[in-house]
């Protein structure tokens, strides 16, 4: 029953709405895990695979050189385990919250090459192998493109070059031969040249027989993307199965923010055309992932964060209150949640 404003632990699930089709998850981190919580409920109720929001990157898992904290990943591992819920690790490199002794040397000095490298593949493997057959996917390498195309001159690009991309892989998948390898980045939907970037580099990889499973696509949008553009970039990417049909594409991090980027509103004021755009927004969204589904080129979609109240998005790029999902403040379910949830049965949605 579709009921209005009803709580997201009462409502029809989406992720058994989806089932077959794709699966429904949320980022989530291990303090929502309590059995007696509401977020806890909603999570039970409403999604099938999880995603770590912070927990599990590096600078949490490896504070200090050779000391690894791995109290939040079994956590999490064990939730996965005790619901059958499946289980995204996320993320192994990435230039952001990761620690700086990875990139030092001796006497202030950068680390070598060969000693960042080293440095990397201890962690991969130390990591994967822990929650091999627990944790199945990984997002091995995050935001490694620039929004203008081409690779980002991150710290480990500085050191390493474009070789710790394939490295990455090959300890992912040497410490969990049967795990999905994802490399994740953020407005491969709004950037044609980081969108071909995206295309080249994994046919690169491919060619040189590195075991990449698939693209990661973001998908932190707003009520202005461009659709247009969303869709011709997304299929674009999708088609990268021509080189193996095995590769897929997961939405990892899906919201959609209210506001322009740099809009230095507190609030928004919800008016009866900001709801619509919101839904057909959302529902536009999901057409895309559904075909995608469909063809066989997506089968996970992730919402970044359980609901409104606790969304990255109210402390991003500024603070202000925003509405990007589709459980809102209160573990209340949005008329949007309701016009997805109804896309599940069309299979010419």
């Amino acid at each position: 029953m579709n009921e209005p404003n009803a709580l997201a632990w009462d409502a029809p699930s989406l992720a058994d709405a989806y089932r077959g089709r794709f699966r429904v998850g949320a980022a989530v981190n291990t303090w929502n895990l309590d059995p007696a919580s509401e977020a806890c409920a909603a999570i039970l109720r409403q999604f099938d695979i999880l995603t770590l929001e912070n927990e599990s990157k590096p600078m949490y898992v490896q504070p200090e050189e050779g000391h690894f904290v791995f109290d939040k990943l079994d956590r999490f591992a064990a939730f996965g385990e005790a619901h059958g819920i499946d289980l995204r690790g996320h993320t192994l490199v990435w230039h952001g919250q990761v620690p700086m002794w990875f990139f030092e040397g001796e006497g202030g000095a950068p680390a070598s090459k060969d000693r960042l490298l080293d440095r990397m593949r201890t962690h991969i493997s130390t990591v994967v192998s822990r929650y091999r057959g627990k944790i199945a996917t990984w997002d091995v390498l995050n935001e490694v493109l620039r929004d203008e195309g081409g690779l980002r001159e991150s710290q480990w690009y500085k050191i390493a070059g474009r070789d710790y991309i394939p490295e990455a892989f090959l300890a992912a998948h040497e410490a969990d031969p049967d795990a999905r390898l994802l490399i994740n980045d953020y407005n491969l939907e709004s950037s044609e040249a980081k969108a071909d970037t995206m295309i080249s580099l994994v046919e690169e990889l491919r060619g040189e027989g590195i075991p990449l499973g698939g693209v990661g696509l973001q998908m932190h949008l707003s009520l202005f993307t461009d659709l247009d553009l969303l869709r011709k970039n997304v299929h674009k990417i999708a088609d990268l199965r021509k080189i193996d049909p095995a590769l897929r594409l997961e939405a990892t991090e899906l919201d959609i923010s209210c506001y322009r980027f740099g809009d230095t509103a507190e609030d928004i004021d919800w008016t009866p055309e900001i709801e619509a755009d919101f839904r057909a927004k959302y529902t536009e969204i999901f057409r895309v992932l559904c075909a995608l589904a469909d063809e066989g080129a997506l089968d996970t979609v992730v919402f970044w964060g359980l609901s409104d109240a606790v969304s990255w998005l109210n402390g991003f790029p500024r603070r202000h209150r925003n509405y990007p999902l589709l459980i809102g403040r209160g573990w209340r379910v949005k008329p949007a949640f309701y016009d997805v949830l109804a896309l599940a049965g069309n299979k010419e949605a």
